[in-house]
């Protein structure tokens, strides 16, 4: 086996992707050989003792991955140090060690994937052709003018340093209307390519008023048939469909905008009534309630016309 880079060692062996791996080199948790690991130190996997926090790194577990629908208000991390609902608290039923790909904000909700692949990982944040679709309800009825807002580039700001560049350039693969409701509306929003966005920024920076974010699918796995908090295991074909095969989800997107209207009309609980007939059944309203009130003649009762009808005697 030949000399690679000690992050990408520890993101084959499912510790954590490379930009985590990353992490923990700087923060000193990696050592080579009772040595600490700095960044672009290459070693044999094998051969040399690699730790991470102590503990030595064996040879990586059966790969598995996992398709998880986290709730809102829950931290896409497995600890947190301010105590708040992390991805941990709903993975203890899971033998294996597994890390989520990629983030979703803490107060977002939608598709998540965990595995123990940390190569696997690497390379689906990287690829270039994975549609992620976002269901995002915003406040308003947004017009044509709002929509074409969407559609401009977005910049996204990262932290300077010598590996990563300082920020990137990211554009909506498509925008449409979902549906319409009394004062909301939903939009949906495609992104093509990998990296990380902001949705929410994304949206207030071009004047809408977020109120709430689901992350639907990611290339061709959605949400369908998942509730909040659960979680499916997935197959290794499925998820290599990924990588291999992003135009399955290209192909079941542009189906699902030709048969879908984009913009569905909001439907009332209660059915609203016509002027005239509201008039016309107020008016037999007032006629009833002055028939009950009415004391009733002798020798007469109620015709069909509403009208008093004099009884013959017999």
């Amino acid at each position: 086996m030949s000399l690679e880079r000690v992050q990408k060692i520890l993101a084959q062996a499912g510790v954590a992707s490379r930009r985590k791996a990353e992490e923990l080199i700087t923060e000193g948790l990696v050592t080579i050989n009772g040595k600490p690991a700095k960044l672009g130190d290459k070693a044999q996997w094998g051969k040399d003792a690699i730790k991470v926090k102590g503990k030595l790194l064996h040879q990586k577990d059966t790969p598995v991955y996992w398709a998880f629908y986290k709730p809102k208000n829950v931290i896409c991390m497995l600890s947190d140090p301010q105590d708040r609902p992390t991805l941990g608290d709903y993975l203890r039923k899971i033998e294996e060690r597994v890390f989520p790909i990629g983030r979703l904000d803490f107060t977002s909700e939608g598709l998540v994937l965990l595995t123990n692949d940390g190569d696997f990982a690497e390379k689906l944040q990287k690829h270039k052709d994975i549609l992620r679709i976002y269901h995002v309800k915003v406040k308003g009825h947004p017009d044509s003018e709002m929509l074409s807002r969407l559609h401009r580039s977005y910049h996204e700001k990262r932290l300077s340093s010598s590996f990563r560049p300082p920020k990137k350039s990211i554009k909506p693969h498509s925008i449409r209307v979902l549906q319409s409701f009394n004062n909301k509306s939903l939009i949906e929003v495609v992104i093509q390519g990998g990296g990380a966005i902001d949705i929410q920024v994304f949206f207030e920076i071009r004047g809408f008023l977020v109120d709430k974010i689901t992350r639907f699918a990611l290339g061709h796995l959605t949400l369908l048939g998942f509730r909040p908090g659960e979680m499916r295991r997935l197959k290794s074909s499925q998820v290599q469909a990924l990588l291999k095969q992003p135009e399955l989800a290209q192909r079941r997107w542009e189906q699902d905008v030709k048969t879908s209207r984009p913009r569905v009309a909001a439907t009332s609980t209660k059915p609203k009534i016509q002027p005239v007939i509201k008039k016309q059944i107020k008016s037999n309203r007032n006629e009833s309630y002055r028939q009950s009130t009415e004391p009733r003649q002798k020798g007469s009762r109620v015709g069909a016309n509403g009208h008093r009808v004099r009884l013959r005697a017999k």
